[in-house]
């Protein structure tokens, strides 16, 4: 076993509760006005507004330190690919080397606790993760995302991440591209609130099929980017209530917003429901469904990740 697997099979073990990060992106776009690069997005902030960046991800950590609870990290990569990087303003950095540099060095400002802080690559769908259009078949999503994932796999990180994933046959590509790498995974899916993907398979048959498919599991499955009640009722629907396989099923980052995809992709500005009934919602979820990962997407951020850890923590308690 290897000594990211070790590490971060222990955080597990001995924790109920698992943080993770809150929204970056929206918040660098809503609070500070940034303009991203249209092809890397947030991948280059750490060249442009290094210090907005910091700020953002230490707000969260200082959260997970006050409760003495664990951290998942992400790297902002989701949108960084052989080919986005290419045709970036960035195509002469190593974004994702440079990414998971970033994150070390903001974890080292941690000594004292940064054994509780897990750091992450984070890779994301060729196609669109809101609409789920243009994603490749499992073979070609395969040879595409172990490029990137080859690359996270010589870089000092804890685990990966599939954020969003929309389409099963590309998340089992991502997930057979994850495995080669030993490094421990996480699928995390984009669905809609009648128990789907956005391709119109049931999140437990998604989960069955890359069980199936990969020797190297992944460590498990969760959502980011959806609110709590559609996930409710996701879960709650005839094709998942019930399925074995949705014991993998183990956490979310909660979108505020509880818009379809669709309608989160063509949006403008950013909703957030109420934080306590959001925080409410995911409690739920941690009571009726085993979930031990929380966090925030788009929507979230310190105030809403404050909220749900003092919920979280009280509850358990």
């Amino acid at each position: 076993m290897n000594v990211q697997a070790t590490k971060f099979e222990k955080i597990f073990r001995e924790s109920e509760i698992v943080l993770t990060e809150g929204a970056l992106a929206v918040r660098l776009k809503s609070e500070y006005n940034i303009t991203m690069d249209k092809h890397i997005a947030q991948a280059g902030i750490i060249y442009s507004y290094p210090h907005l960046l910091e700020k953002l991800y230490k707000q969260y950590i200082d959260i997970a330190v006050r409760h003495n609870l664990p951290i998942m990290l992400m790297t902002p990569t989701r949108k960084a690919n052989f080919i986005s990087v290419a045709e970036s303003a960035y195509n002469s950095e190593n974004v994702i080397a440079d990414n998971c540099r970033f994150l070390n060095e903001k974890r080292d400002q941690y000594p004292g606790f940064s054994g509780k802080i897990l750091l992450g690559g984070h890779m994301g769908c060729r196609g669109d993760a809101y609409s789920g259009e243009n994603t490749p078949g499992v073979e070609e999503s395969f040879e595409f995302h172990r490029v990137q994932a080859g690359v996270f796999k010589s870089q000092e990180i804890d685990f990966l991440f599939a954020g969003i994933m929309p389409a099963a046959d590309e998340a089992l590509g991502m997930a057979m591209a994850m495995a080669e790498t030993g490094i421990p995974y996480i699928i995390s899916f984009m669905i809609r609130g009648d128990g789907c993907l956005l391709d119109g398979t049931p999140i437990s048959n998604a989960i069955r099929k890359i069980d199936s498919a990969t020797e190297n599991k992944p460590f498990g499955y969760m959502t980011n980017c959806v609110h709590p009640t559609n996930l409710r009722r996701s879960l709650g629907n005839g094709k998942n209530i019930g399925k074995t396989e949705m014991s993998r099923f183990i956490g979310i980052q909660a979108n505020a917003s509880s818009m379809s995809p669709e309608e989160l992709n063509n949006c403008s500005i950013v909703h957030q429901d109420d934080f306590n009934t959001l925080v409410e919602e995911i409690i739920w979820l941690r009571d009726n469904s085993g979930f031990r990962i929380f966090g925030g997407c788009c929507g979230t951020d310190d105030v809403f990740l404050e909220k749900l850890t003092e919920k979280l923590v009280n509850g358990v308690k």
